[in-house]
């Protein structure tokens, strides 16, 4: 895509080198850490965002070893969710919002079970000021679920420069959701519905969008409200 002539507008790769696998269950915009990094919801003053689309990859992991699955029990209150919550929660989600009858009867204790892969890093493909995204990631130390049990521990931040713009790739293909009338390249890239631009939590901000691939559903962070979620 053509990007206009403004300052700070260079496109880069941004690279976490890992310790630990992570556990990614879809897509990670690089605009969407930053927002949860900075706890807000518009970053257009580090990348370059064009009718709200930000020119922003999701994270692709890098030389990759393997997956496994890692099973956790996780209490839940056993009773349903309090009415504020569900009254917050409701409007952007489909499903009803309360505990089960037998979760309840085993106060609230379920096992989740998450694929972690083992990759030697992940990495985003950006437009925008890239000094500025590093500066503020830099400390960044967990990415993804179960950080807390030491999941995606970060190593080391990597900034250099790049040649994609962060929404299309060397193939041609889509790099992140983009809505189907946005994409412009041709290909016959496969079309879900995907939330494409922030809050990506809520539902008004779905829409059928072109994706290179709807099965790889690694790209995922849950540092952040602001993640996509797919259906």
């Amino acid at each position: 895509m053509d990007i206009p002539s403004q300052s700070k507008q260079e496109r880069f790769i941004l690279r976490a080198y890992l310790r630990t696998p992570i556990i990614m269950q879809g897509y990670l915009t690089l605009d969407a850490l930053l927002m949860a990094k900075l706890m807000c919801g518009d970053v257009s003053h580090l990348l370059h965002c064009q009718d709200d689309l930000y020119y922003a990859s999701a994270a692709f992991p890098v030389d990759v070893i393997g997956t496994q699955y890692y099973s956790f029990v996780a209490s839940m209150r056993p009773t349903t969710m309090g009415p504020v919550w569900a009254k917050s929660l409701a409007p952007n989600s489909a499903k009803k919002l309360s505990i089960g009858e037998s979760r309840q009867r085993e106060y609230g204790n379920v096992t989740n079970r998450y694929l972690a892969t083992a990759c030697k890093a992940v990495e985003w493909h950006a437009t925008g000021d890239a000094s500025a995204v590093h500066e503020i990631l830099r400390d960044t130390a967990f990415l993804c679920k179960r950080r807390a049990t030491g999941m995606g521990e970060v190593a080391q931040w990597e900034l250099e420069a790049g040649e994609l713009d962060g929404i299309v790739g060397y193939l041609g293909e889509p790099l992140r959701p983009v809505p189907v009338g946005f994409w412009l390249h041709g290909g016959d890239w496969p079309v879900i519905e995907a939330a494409w631009r922030p809050e990506y939590w809520a539902t008004r901000n779905r829409c059928c969008v072109r994706l290179r691939n709807p099965g790889e559903r690694m790209y995922f962070c849950e540092y952040n409200k602001y993640a996509i979620l797919q259906l």
